[in-house]
């Protein structure tokens, strides 16, 4: 499952989540996004690990300066192509997160949607980190959103399922390994008319204590964290960890 993150943000990953996707939750997210950088209206934003480029979109319909990255090339195109129909300017970039070449450009960064912990092991997604501060300016804001790891291990649900109004259904089996801290998932994907098809993933989930280490070797200091996108209290009764961190 080494490098499972490259094939499976595809065109399939779009057709069944883009009905998931409503522009009331999209609003609901990028109204915390802003309260909680407290940034003026220009600031310059990278949305890393933007995917369709749903907070991309709107942030830059409220005036913001964004650059998306992403590696996923479909979904990419789909950012693309909503940007352009708006006639949003916006920067889309396809690149692995490690790799990122920005230096002090960035008001803030946001990572959304438990986009981190993709990699085959902590020394890599520590690289993702430091990649962030290198971007962002002194002062600049780091914004992560992941699964709340402690909230999962007490409410472990080896499988669920949920379905759309477009017809997918999509059936999850799940696995996690407290040695590794890592989440693997079976993903099943059965559209309207039968056709079947599975996806693997594995995230590794970190807990509040360990993410502050990592941020702190890079320089980045834990200022809030918030356990949804109301802007509620983190606790571990949380299905959010949502953890900001300044650039010092």
């Amino acid at each position: 499952m080494a490098q499972w993150y490259r094939e499976f943000f595809d065109d399939l990953y779009l057709q069944v989540y883009q009905p998931f996707e409503t522009l009331e939750q999209v609003r609901h997210e990028v109204d915390f996004i802003i309260r909680a950088l407290e940034l003026p209206q220009d600031a310059k934003i990278l949305d890393l690990c933007c995917g369709q480029g749903r907070h991309s979109l709107e942030l830059a319909r409220r005036g913001f300066q964004v650059v998306g990255v992403d590696l996923s090339e479909a979904l990419l195109y789909a950012a693309r192509k909503r940007a352009e129909q708006e006639g949003l300017t916006i920067t889309f970039l396809q690149s692995d997160m490690r790799e990122i070449d920005f230096f002090g450009e960035f008001d803030a960064v946001i990572n959304m949607f438990t986009s981190f912990g993709y990699l085959e092991n902590e020394a890599e997604d520590e690289k993702v980190l430091v990649k962030v501060a290198q971007a962002l300016k002194r002062g600049g804001k780091f914004l992560l959103d992941l699964m709340n790891r402690d909230w999962l291990v007490r409410n472990f649900q080896p499988m669920g399922w949920r379905a759309d109004n477009e017809g997918w259904f999509v059936l999850e089996e799940r696995t996690f390994d407290h040695l590794s801290g890592r989440m693997e998932t079976r993903w099943i994907f059965i559209a309207r008319d039968g056709v079947r098809y599975e996806r693997l993933s594995s995230i590794r989930l970190y807990t509040v204590s360990e993410m502050r280490t990592m941020l702190e070797r890079v320089g980045l200091q834990v200022t809030n964290l918030f356990g949804d996108y109301d802007a509620s209290p983190y606790t571990w009764d949380s299905q959010r960890l949502i953890i900001l961190a300044t650039k010092m």
